[in-house]
C-alpha cells in the first residue's frame, strides 16, 4: 500500500510541474510586445549578430534568466491571442503626378545618413504604384515567425547632394525566409537598370537614379517563380532646394512675387496670400513647383494661377494682442534652380466685426461703353467679413439694386444690377464687337434698358472681379477677404473674361480665339497684341496685288499693311507646230507664275510658183 501511495504522489508531482511549466509558457506566448517591437522597425530590434543573418528570428521568445542559445525542446502550445485594437499606423502619402512628395528635409550636416529602416509586413510603407498595376501586399499580424521585408527604402525625396554619381545604396532582406527569396526591381525613365532586377549580395544593393523624376523600387517576395507579396517605394530624386541658410540654389533661381513684400504688420485673420513664381526663361511656375508654409506648417489648396492664392488663417493670441508669424515661400524649376523667401510680421488681434483697414472698389463697365466712376468707392474692411459684403455696400451706396445667387457668406455670385435707364444707350466698342463676332460666341440678343447682367448680348457675359486690377481671383467673393490697401475692380465681360484680361479665371475653353490681345478696362483700350516682323501676308498673283504686313502671333490681327503690285503674266513658248499641207500651225505659251496657257495661230499660206525669167531687153 505504501509503495502504491508513493507512485501516486510521484505522478501527481510530475503533473503539477508540467502544469506550472505550461502556464509559464502560455503566459509568455500572450505577453504583449514592447514599444520597440510594435514600432515595426525590426532592424532596430535585432542584435548585431542576427542582423547579418536574414533567416534568424528576432529573439522575441527569449525571457529573463533563460539561455537564448538553447531554446526549449518543445514549442509552447498554440493559444489564440486576445483581440486588441491594432497599433495605429500612419497612412502612406500618395505621390501624385508632377507634385513633390511630402518629405522631411534631410539633415544638411549628414547628407549621406541612411534613413531609419522600416520593417515591412507587406502593407506598411508601401505607396500607390503609379508605374504599373502591381498590387500591394496585405497587412498581417507581426510575430517572431512572420515572413517580412526589412529595408531602409522609404517614400519621399532624395537630393543630388546626398548621393555620389546618382547612385543610391540601400539594404533589403527577408526575415524568416523559409525558402522564399527577395527580388528588387527599379523603374525609371532612362537608367540602364530600368525594368531590371537588381543584383546584390543578398542584403546590400545599389541603384542609379534618374534626376528630376520619381524612381520606383518594387520589392517582391518570391516562392519559386510565384510572387507572394510585393511593396513599392516612390523616391523623387531632385536638386537640393533653397532654404533659409541657402536662399538661392542654381545659376538661374526663379523670381518670387507676393503681396507680403514690405509688410510688417497684419490684422486680417483671413489673409489671402498671393504668390507668382517665374523661371528664368520667363515661364510661370505651376503650384506644384511652389511651397508655402505658415510658421513651418504647409499651406495647401491654392486657387487661381499663374498668380496663386493661398488662404492664411491666424488663430487668436493666447496671451496679449500681438503674435509674431513667419511665412516662407519656396519655388523651383526642373533644372535644379530654386529660391527661398521668408516674410516676418506681427499679427495684431482684432475681434470679429472690428475695422482692420481700408479698401477701394471700382465699378467698371467699359465693355458696354459706360466706363468707370470718377472716384473709387472707399470701404472700411471688417474682420471676418468677406468681400461680397463690400460689393453689396458699394452698389447700395451708388443707388443700384441687385440680384445674386447663393448667400453673402456661401457661394455668392452677382447676377445683375438694376437702375432706371442704365442701358438706354449701350455703346460697345467697335473693335471689341468685331472680336466677339470673329470668336464665334453665341449671341443672345438679350438687352434690358434698366439692368445689366449675365447673358446680356452674348452667352459669355457677366460680372467678374479682380483684386489689383490685373489678375482675377480663383475663388468667389464670399471666400475672398480684403486686406488694407486692396483695390477691387468689379467688371462686366462680354466674352468669358477675354475682353477684360480674366479668361484664365473662368477655367473654360470657349470660342475660337485664345485671346483678344487687348483689354477694354478703366474706360480705355489696352493693346496687348504680339506683333511680329513685317512679312508677306498675301502673295501677289499675275492679276491681283499682294500684301505685306505685321501679324499678331496670338489672334492673327494685322497692322502696317502695304500693297505689293500684281506680278503680271510672263509667258514662255512651250510648243510650236509649223503650218503644212494646207493646215494652220500654232505656238503654245505658258505663264511662268500662274501656268495659264495661250495659243497663237500660224496661218497656212500657199507656196508661190516660180516666175519665168523675163525676156532680156537689149
Amino acid at each position: 500500500m505504501k509503495k502504491t501511495q508513493w507512485i501516486y504522489k510521484g505522478i501527481a508531482a510530475v503533473l503539477a510541474i508540467a502544469l506550472v511549466f505550461g502556464l509559464v509558457m502560455m503566459g509568455k506566448g500572450l505577453q504583449p510586445k514592447g514599444p520597440a517591437e510594435l514600432s515595426g522597425n525590426t532592424q532596430d530590434i535585432l542584435p548585431e549578430a542576427e542582423k547579418a543573418i536574414p533567416d534568424q528570428t528576432d529573439g522575441e521568445n527569449s525571457q529573463e534568466g533563460h539561455d537564448e542559445t538553447e531554446p526549449p525542446e518543445t514549442e509552447p502550445p498554440e493559444t489564440k491571442p486576445e483581440e486588441t485594437e491594432p497599433p495605429e499606423t500612419k497612412p502612406q502619402e500618395e505621390v501624385p503626378p508632377q507634385t513633390e512628395p511630402e518629405a522631411t528635409q534631410p539633415d544638411e550636416t549628414q547628407p549621406n545618413q541612411d534613413p531609419k529602416p522600416e520593417d515591412n509586413t507587406g502593407g506598411n510603407g508601401d505607396t500607390e504604384d503609379e508605374g504599373g498595376g502591381e498590387t500591394k501586399p496585405e497587412e498581417g499580424p507581426e510575430d517572431d515567425s512572420e515572413l517580412r521585408i526589412v529595408t531602409d527604402l522609404h517614400n519621399g525625396e532624395v537630393t543630388f547632394n546626398q548621393l555620389n554619381n546618382d547612385v543610391l545604396p540601400f539594404y533589403a532582406y527577408l526575415i524568416n525566409a523559409n525558402g522564399h527569396t527577395l527580388r528588387v526591381k527599379l523603374r525609371n525613365s532612362a537608367t540602364p537598370q530600368n525594368g531590371q532586377y537588381l543584383t546584390g549580395d543578398g542584403r546590400n544593393f545599389e541603384a542609379k537614379l534618374c534626376r528630376n523624376e520619381t524612381n520606383f523600387f518594387t520589392l517582391y517576395i518570391k516562392e519559386g517563380n510565384t510572387t507572394v507579396q510585393e511593396v513599392t517605394y516612390a523616391i523623387r530624386y531632385v536638386a537640393q532646394k533653397a532654404d533659409e541658410n541657402n536662399p538661392t540654389v542654381g545659376q538661374n533661381p526663379p523670381t518670387i512675387v507676393t503681396n507680403l513684400e514690405g509688410v510688417t504688420q497684419l490684422s486680417n485673420r483671413n489673409f489671402t496670400l498671393t504668390v507668382q513664381a517665374t523661371a528664368y526663361t520667363g515661364k510661370f511656375l505651376y503650384s506644384s513647383n511652389i511651397e508655402v508654409r505658415l510658421d513651418g506648417e504647409l499651406v495647401t489648396g491654392p486657387t487661381g494661377g499663374p498668380r496663386y492664392e493661398y488662404q492664411l488663417y491666424f488663430q487668436d493670441p493666447d496671451v496679449g494682442d500681438v503674435v509674431h508669424h513667419t511665412v516662407t515661400v519656396r519655388a523651383w524649376d526642373e533644372e535644379g534652380n530654386s529660391a527661398f523667401y521668408a516674410y516676418n510680421f506681427d499679427y495684431h488681434f482684432v475681434d470679429t466685426g472690428g475695422e482692420i483697414g481700408t479698401a477701394y472698389i471700382i465699378l467698371d463697365m467699359t465693355t458696354v461703353g459706360l466706363g468707370v466712376p470718377d472716384e473709387p468707392y472707399t470701404y472700411r474692411i471688417k474682420q471676418n467679413v468677406p468681400a461680397s459684403y463690400a460689393i453689396m455696400e458699394m452698389l447700395t451706396e451708388y443707388g443700384y439694386e441687385f440680384d445674386y445667387a447663393g448667400t453673402p457668406d456661401v457661394g455668392f455670385y452677382l447676377r445683375r444690377i438694376h437702375s432706371g435707364g442704365l442701358m438706354d444707350y449701350p455703346d460697345i466698342p467697335e473693335n471689341l464687337w468685331d472680336k466677339v463676332l470673329q470668336d464665334g460666341l453665341t449671341l443672345t440678343g438679350q438687352h434690358y434698358n434698366d439692368s445689366l447682367g449675365e447673358f446680356d448680348f452674348t452667352q459669355g457675359s457677366g460680372w467678374m472681379y479682380s483684386v489689383g486690377g490685373t489678375v482675377y481671383a480663383g475663388k468667389g467673393l464670399s471666400n475672398y477677404f480684403l486686406s488694407n490697401g486692396d483695390t477691387l475692380y468689379l467688371r462686366f465681360t462680354l466674352a468669358y473674361g477675354k475682353d477684360i484680361g480674366g479668361y484664365s479665371a473662368t477655367g473654360g475653353n470657349y470660342g475660337v480665339l485664345p485671346s483678344y490681345c487687348g483689354k477694354w478696362i478703366n474706360d480705355t483700350y489696352v493693346d496687348m497684341h504680339r506683333w511680329g516682323e513685317s512679312t508677306v501676308t498675301k502673295e501677289p498673283t499675275c492679276t491681283e496685288p499682294g500684301e505685306m504686313s505685321s501679324s499678331c502671333s496670338v489672334c492673327g490681327d494685322k497692322k502696317d499693311s502695304e500693297q505689293i503690285p500684281a506680278l503680271g503674266h510672263s509667258y514662255k513658248e512651250i510648243e510650236r507646230l509649223e503650218p503644212a499641207n494646207g493646215a494652220d500651225g500654232h505656238i503654245l505659251y505658258e505663264c511662268e507664275h500662274c501656268k495659264e496657257q495661250k495659243k497663237e495661230t500660224i496661218p497656212w499660206t500657199e507656196e508661190p510658183t516660180e516666175a519665168s525669167e523675163p525676156p532680156k531687153i537689149e
